[in-house]
């Protein structure tokens, strides 16, 4: 009988604690990190002020503002970021639907993530470039944000856009094969880029990485 109500006794502590800490929390205005959950990443989106596009634009990965671990080991080390909605499949397809209003002919130039990444491939937020035949010296850029455009506009642009390959992979399948990889266990992914080599002979995909340990790059069929 002593034993289950010195339980009870604690396990009222406990709650009392917790709606202190809660109530301190609310109090504040302060959020409270519980021992034991994932981080939430919450970001506000700076629209590119873009108003040309070089063909080296394509070639460049910036390091991302938040590095998220590709093996974590415990619950903190674990990210969520709740606007990353879309892969760069997903960012790719919405962006599309827009471009095609400008241009018919619309190819991809290039996608950037702008956000956080996932370790299921997804994005905050995505750039999105395109180019056409019809439209020389002229590109398109969208914006994404979760599922929503948030920015579309014509540009000058020397950068051209080819056909993807079929069936290509997406993020997240490149993200799992860093995964397994033994010596990237303690590595960490903040950015990506998916973009094409148009004047090479053999037009390849390509999709970058960047991580605590450097630029990692795959050929992409």
């Amino acid at each position: 009988m002593k034993k289950n109500i010195f339980i009870v006794i604690v396990a009222l502590v406990i709650l009392a604690v917790g709606a202190g800490i809660a109530f301190w929390g609310s109090r504040t205005g302060r959020k409270v990190a519980i021992q034991g959950s994932p981080r939430v990443i919450e970001e506000t989106l700076v629209i590119p002020d873009t108003q040309e596009v070089y063909t080296a634009d394509a070639r460049i990965l910036e390091q991302g503002a938040v590095a998220v671990p590709l093996v974590p080991k415990s619950e903190e080390e674990k990210v969520i970021v709740p606007r990353a909605e879309l892969t760069l499949k997903g960012g790719y397809a919405a962006a599309t639907l827009v471009a095609e209003q400008w241009d018919s002919t619309a190819l991809l130039v290039f996608v950037k993530s702008l956000g956080a990444l996932t370790l299921d491939g997804k994005s905050s937020s995505w750039q999105v470039m395109f180019s056409s035949p019809n439209k020389k010296g002229a590109g398109y850029e969208v914006i994404l944000q979760g599922k929503n455009i948030v920015s579309k506009k014509e540009v000058t642009s020397e950068a051209s856009g080819v056909a993807l390959p079929q069936n290509w992979k997406d993020s997240g399948e490149f993200i799992k094969i860093l995964r397994e990889r033994a010596s990237f266990t303690d590595a960490t992914i903040s950015s990506l880029l998916f973009s094409s080599t148009p004047e090479s002979k053999d037009v390849q995909w390509w999709l970058s990485i960047s991580t605590s340990k450097g630029t990692v790059t795959f050929e992409v069929r």
